[in-house]
């Protein structure tokens, strides 16, 4: 399988370890990436103008004729969102007036479908079994949308690829909750409460560990873990996972391999629990 690979900006920055263990479990699947060669902001959510953030999108995906992949939630969101708002004619004669390499069309993809369509079937790929691993599946807000391609409501791809890897999804009903993310900058005390809640459900239904697929919810969950068990006294301890950290521990990769190191809330203590069970 040969796929474009858009790392997103955060790829560059706080999501240097979404970035490698990606590129890493590509490369155990025999996924050859293809990085785009001048690609730019997606148009993220800061950019308020949609025909500027179509423009922006239109812009690396005009760059290749093969199936784009990015491991970024936001990223993913914001280029599919370029691609439908492209089929209006007009919009797509604006866009292409300034742009050097026209837009013709495109297809995205984000690396949990690839991956879990490499995977299903597939069992001897599975180096270390993450049976009786029990794992909160977050989806947060943009994977799911636009819609068309996931249920923003009951979204399960994440589950699957959870028990692709021999672990157990939680019923994790805050799943597709915002992370509190958007809202940081300007909110940041109800930010902090958002990421508090969902962690602290996700202790509550007894997970080991967070798996997400979007650097801004690993981020607020991640990061901010430590100081808001200080702020609410209380001790939650989940690490929190890109899923291309997860898919990768299955398939045998190695902590530095994953940046697992990068992590906040240090994964190891899981990762012992895993080998246990799986000399058990």
């Amino acid at each position: 399988m040969k796929l474009a690979y858009y790392p997103g900006c955060v790829s560059r920055s706080t999501g240097k370890d979404m970035d490698a263990s990606t590129r890493a479990v590509c490369k155990a699947l025999g996924i050859e990436l293809v990085e785009l060669e001048d690609w730019n902001c997606c148009g993220a959510t800061h950019v308020s103008n949609e025909l500027v953030a179509t423009g922006l999108a239109a812009r690396n995906m005009a760059q290749t004729d093969l199936e784009i992949m990015t491991s970024c939630s936001i990223c993913y969101s914001n280029l599919r969102s370029a691609v439908l708002n492209l089929e209006d004619l007009e919009t797509r004669k604006k866009v292409n007036a300034v742009l050097d390499k026209k837009y013709s069309g495109a297809r995205v993809r984000h690396a949990l479908d690839v991956i879990l369509e490499c995977l299903a079937g597939n069992d001897e790929r599975i180096a270390v079994p993450l049976k009786e691993l029990k794992v909160a599946p977050y989806y947060g807000c943009l994977l799911t949308r636009p819609g068309g391609i996931y249920s923003p409501e009951f979204p399960t791809i994440l589950e699957k690829l959870i028990k692709t890897l021999q672990a157990e999804p939680i019923d994790f009903r805050l799943k597709t909750f915002c992370c509190g993310g958007p809202i940081f900058m300007s909110q940041e005390e109800a930010a902090n409460d958002i990421a508090f809640r969902i962690l602290s459900e996700a202790r509550k239904a007894g997970a080991e560990v967070i798996v997400t697929v979007c650097p801004l919810c690993q981020l607020m969950l991640d990061a901010k873990q430590k100081a808001l068990e200080q702020k609410h006294g209380t001790k939650i301890e989940i690490p929190v996972l890109y899923v291309t950290q997860l898919a990768g521990i299955a398939l045998g990769l190695g902590p530095d391999e994953l940046g697992l190191n990068m992590n906040a809330v240090s994964p190891m203590a899981m990762m012992e629990k895993v080998y246990e069970r799986m000399t058990e």
